[in-house]
C-alpha cells in the first residue's frame, strides 16, 4: 500500500516538473519594428522655447533621439 502512494505521487511529480517545463520554454514571438526621421534640431532653427516645445510634442508620441549630427536630429520610435 505504502509503495502505491511513492508510485503515484512519483508519477503526479514528474508530470508536474514535466508540464512546468513545457509552459517555461515556450517562445514568445514579439518581433519589434521601427520606424525613423530625420529632421533639423528644432532648438537651432526656432527659439529655445518653442524647440523644446516641439521636442516634447515628438517625445509624447513616442519619438526618442538616437543621434545628432551637423544640425540633424534622428529619431526612432516603435512602429504602430
Amino acid at each position: 500500500m505504502k509503495n502505491k502512494i511513492i508510485l503515484g505521487l512519483t508519477i503526479i511529480m514528474l508530470l508536474a516538473i514535466g508540464a512546468w517545463t513545457a509552459y517555461g520554454q515556450q517562445k514568445k514571438s514579439s518581433v519589434i519594428s521601427y520606424e525613423y526621421a530625420v529632421l533639423y534640431n528644432p532648438t537651432e532653427s526656432m527659439s529655445m522655447d518653442v524647440g523644446i516645445n516641439k521636442l516634447n510634442e515628438l517625445g509624447a508620441h513616442g519619438w526618442e533621439i538616437v543621434g545628432i549630427d551637423r544640425g540633424k536630429m534622428y529619431l526612432k520610435r516603435t512602429r504602430r
